[in-house]
Formats: structure tokens, C-alpha cells, sequence
């Protein structure tokens, strides 16, 4: 099962960025933990490789043009557990605003 997520170019750079303290967790020996953050680091190189890819094509500016995303139904709970857990360490009020955006077009497409 599979969900496309459409994402603006100012969201995909407060996703990434956020996604990218998923390297700073800490070791664990719990297995949920290390599935979670597996999970956490596939999700973290996919938006970091459109991070690029944009910056690359110069088409960063282009607000009306929406990245497309489709992943599997796990990762998007992943990743909408992820950004959850990680939204206290988003010291930006501007990007906390599009992660939070980000986490309720999650929310409803998990319903």
C-alpha cells in the first residue's frame, strides 16, 4: 500500500532538516528503537536526495511547484511519528509552522 505526499519546497526543507537529527539519537540495544531509527534514516536520505536534486535544478524558488513523494504505508507512519517525536528539537518557529503542516496532511492520510 502506497501514498503519494505533496509537499511545497519550503516544507521539504523543515522536513529534511528535521529528519537529518535523526543521526544524533543516541545508540540503543532496544529493538523498536533501532527499527524506528532504520526507518528514520531511509526516510532522512529519500528527502535529503529531493533536498538536492532542487538545489541542483536551481528550482528552488518555485513555490508553486510541489515535490511529489510516494512512499509505503510504514514509512509514512514512520515518518509521521518521527516528526512528532522530533518537533521539540525544531528551533525555528517558521519551520516548526511547516513540520506541523507536514504532520496533518500525515495525520489524514493515515486515516
Amino acid at each position: 500500500m502506497k501514498i503519494e505526499l505533496k509537499l511545497n519546497n519550503d516544507a521539504l526543507m523543515a522536513v529534511n532538516k528535521l529528519l537529518q537529527r535523526t543521526y544524533e539519537l543516541p545508540v540503543s540495544v532496544n529493538k523498536v528503537e533501532n527499527v524506528y531509527k532504520s526507518i528514520g534514516f531511509d526516510l532522512a536520505d529519500t528527502f535529503d536526495k529531493k533536498v538536492k536534486t532542487k538545489i541542483k535544478k536551481a528550482d528552488l524558488f518555485d513555490q508553486k511547484k510541489l515535490v511529489k513523494f510516494t512512499l509505503k504505508f510504514h514509512e509514512v507512519w514512520a515518518l509521521h511519528r518521527i516528526l512528532i517525536d522530533l518537533m521539540p528539537l525544531c528551533d525555528n518557529k517558521f519551520l516548526a509552522n511547516h513540520v506541523q503542516n507536514v504532520i496533518n496532511k500525515l495525520d489524514q492520510k493515515l486515516c
